[in-house]
């Protein structure tokens, strides 16, 4: 199936993701039939009032049964009984992928639980905050962000192509990687800043934050993500986040013996170093166009 062969999409999950998703789609493919599940009533009836679907479904069934693509935008943990509710229900020519924030597990299940019938491609949009709910979904999310795909050996080439040309349309910046090697960096860069996020509030007093400024709120903003959420992506990536928490250690014990020392050459170089690396991040993500001037 080509891009512009998409007639409908079903998005299953309707909160931040799932929301942004069908404005954005309204705004680049009006043309797209946007079908939307959700189990809960209040957010099948925030999301037709904000437009982010078209039609909205509390079964399965009916919600994926005329899909040409359909996109699994709820929590991690419920992926695998969801993709076993759609199994008999999809199109066979219909494409099933997911905006999860890992990728080992939600491969797997989509090869064993769709058993071939149709094709399952994971895809990570790295756009979000630390809102939750349909009420905060935005036609802009993606805009200028980055959307990793992760096909396999067996993933055709033609479903590479139709996400690809998906995302891209919706403003992102697509690459590819395996699930391994996705699951393995973001373990370091989203969900290790998330962990270390809560670990800086918990080794705090309330009371003594309360003197903080506004550098402590902006380094711990993403604690204040929804911990249902962020407790099923750290398991389902446990073994690449201990080993990134174990890599952060490492470094903080490089720090603490530093500062134990009072190396002053020590500290200004491991300060220097971090300034620089952040400083090169920065010029090079404007460069690409990924951040503004």
């Amino acid at each position: 199936m080509k891009i512009n062969e998409l007639e409908s999409v079903t998005i299953v999950g309707l909160g931040l993701l799932g929301g942004s998703v069908g404005l954005a789609i309204d705004r680049v493919f009006p043309h797209i039939k946007r079908v939307g599940f959700s189990h809960r009533q209040v957010t099948r009836d925030k999301a037709l009032e904000a437009e982010v679907v078209d039609l909205v479904y509390n079964n399965i069934p009916e919600a994926v049964r005329d899909a040409d693509l359909v996109i699994l935008a709820s929590p991690i943990g419920t992926f695998s009984d969801l993709l076993g509710q759609m199994a008999e229900h999809l199109r066979d020519t219909a494409v099933v992928t997911d905006v999860g924030s890992t990728k080992v597990l939600p491969v797997r299940w989509g090869q064993k639980k769709l058993k071939g019938k149709v094709e399952f491609l994971g895809s990570h949009p790295m756009a979000g905050s630390e809102q939750r709910g349909v009420e905060f979904a935005r036609a802009d999310l993606f805009d200028g962000a980055h959307c990793i795909l992760t096909p396999t050996e067996a993933t055709k080439n033609s479903t590479v192509k139709l996400l690809s040309d998906f995302w891209e349309a919706l403003g992102m910046l697509v690459c590819q990687m395996s699930p391994n090697e996705h699951d393995k960096v973001l373990a370091r860069i989203s969900h290790l800043p998330h962990v270390l996020a809560a670990a800086l509030i918990n080794c705090n007093d309330l009371e003594q934050m309360m003197l903080c400024g506004k550098g402590f709120l902006d380094t711990t903003r993403i604690a204040s993500g929804p911990a249902g959420v962020w407790r099923d992506i750290l398991m389902a990536n446990a073994s690449n986040g201990a080993a990134a928490v174990g890599r952060l250690i490492r470094e903080l014990q490089k720090v603490q013996k530093t500062l134990k020392e009072k190396d002053e050459k020590k500290i200004v170089q491991m300060l220097t170093k971090a300034q620089l690396k952040r400083n090169e991040l920065i010029e090079k993500k404007m460069l690409r166009k990924e951040l503004p001037e």
